[in-house]
């Protein structure tokens, strides 16, 4: 049964089944048993029962470089150098796409705790965020009071130099907004809320990612963006885990976790704010955001690259990837577009078929006539290949 149809009817046995179950690599798994995994069982259990090929269709269009104005197809570019370019989820189509789920109720509490304790004064957690804002706001304006600044108002010594500069940065925020306010109260909530914006976007760019799937005939996928309505093409990649110069990748290869739960990691995520980003801060980020999407998405059957990759020099975002060891032209693709990548695979020495809609099912199949063969090929003279 294809995959959406199994989705569709495991929905359908109840909302309680579906927020007990995910899918992972086209199985269905326990969702307790996903998530009481760390970052070395799920990578080992992944690599286990990874696809020997991946797929990853391309759009064939013709875009406009930012910086340089001019006209660069990025769908040939990777077929031409075996590439992929990783990008920031916040380019998916899916704007919801790795949405780290950091609730800001729970933030505002949290570091109006952290802010009272780094300013020397013990708090009883089990207040409630009107009563620990009312405190530090007191520290704060007794402090401003009798100084005309904050500098000195933190007197616990920073545990790193990051949070030293973050200290700082919250300080001259808060008096930014005072200036403009004349009231403590409202600086501290509208610097809190910048931070909250500031830090959930970070959390969205400090990696980037590029995604793959398990199959070039998925009908949705060639009638989408992601191959132009069948005018794009499909490039196949085939795994080498043992060899050791695509060891990176390898490692960093993970299947998305489809599921209806948004796990909440506020608490875990605001204890790693102003902190040097550790493996498991790393983790948290990719386990529960980006390697999570909801169900709807599960016919993908998607696989990501994730590489923390920083930086603004596009060429970095770049990277080789697996040999390409077969392409698949879209059914819709006018005859010079399917010439000029037919005759990349040729100089490149890799196979090609053509695919067409299968006549029994909702998918794609191989095309039993070679593309120069076809008739509609060779007389469609300039229109769409059908």
């Amino acid at each position: 049964m294809e995959l959406s149809n199994l989705f569709a009817r495991f929905q359908q046995l109840g909302p309680k089944l579906a927020l007990s179950y995910c899918f992972v690599n086209g199985a269905i798994m326990a969702l307790d048993e996903i998530q009481n995994m760390g970052y070395d069982e799920f990578a080992l259990r992944s690599k286990i029962n990874m696809p020997l090929r991946l797929y990853r269709y391309y759009p064939n269009l013709d875009i406009q470089d930012v910086g340089t104005g001019k006209e660069i197809n990025y769908s040939v570019q990777a077929l031409e150098n075996n590439t992929v370019f990783l990008q920031t989820p916040t380019a998916y189509d899916d704007i919801y796409d790795s949405d780290i789920n950091i609730d800001f109720p729970e933030y505002e509490h949290l570091r109006l705790i952290e802010y009272c304790r780094r300013c020397g004064v013990e708090i009883d957690t089990e207040l409630q965020t009107q009563q620990i804002g009312d405190i530090l706001v007191k520290v704060l304006l007794e402090h401003y009071t009798a100084n005309g600044n904050l500098d000195t108002v933190f007197i616990k010594t920073p545990d790193l130099e990051i949070e030293n500069l973050a200290n700082q940065v919250f300080q001259q925020k808060v008096i930014i907004e005072l200036h403009n306010s004349s009231d403590m109260g409202m600086a501290v909530s509208k610097t809190i809320q910048g931070e909250y914006r500031d830090y959930t976007s970070k959390l969205k760019t400090i990696f980037r990612t590029v995604c793959f799937t398990t199959t070039p005939y998925s009908q949705l996928m060639w009638g989408g963006a992601y191959a132009n309505c069948h005018n794009g093409f499909c490039i196949e990649y085939t795994v080498l885990p043992n060899d050791k110069s695509y060891q990176e990748i390898y490692y960093n290869l993970f299947p998305m976790i489809y599921c209806k739960v948004r796990p909440n990691v506020t608490s875990q995520l605001v204890a790693a704010q102003d902190k040097e980003l550790t493996k498991e801060t790393l983790w948290n980020l990719y386990f529960h955001g980006v390697l999570r999407k909801s169900m709807d998405w599960a016919f993908q059957n998607e696989w990501r690259l994730l590489l923390p990759l920083s930086g603004e020099n596009i060429s970095n975002f770049n990277v080789k990837f697996f040999p390409i060891t077969k392409v698949f032209l879209g059914n819709r693709m006018r005859p010079s577009s399917r010439k000029k990548i037919i005759d990349i695979c040729n100089r490149k020495h890799i196979p090609y078929i053509g695919v067409k809609r299968n006549a029994a099912i909702f998918e794609m199949q191989d095309c039993e006539i070679k593309c120069e063969d076809c008739p509609q090929y060779k007389n469609a003279k300039g229109q769409s290949v059908l």
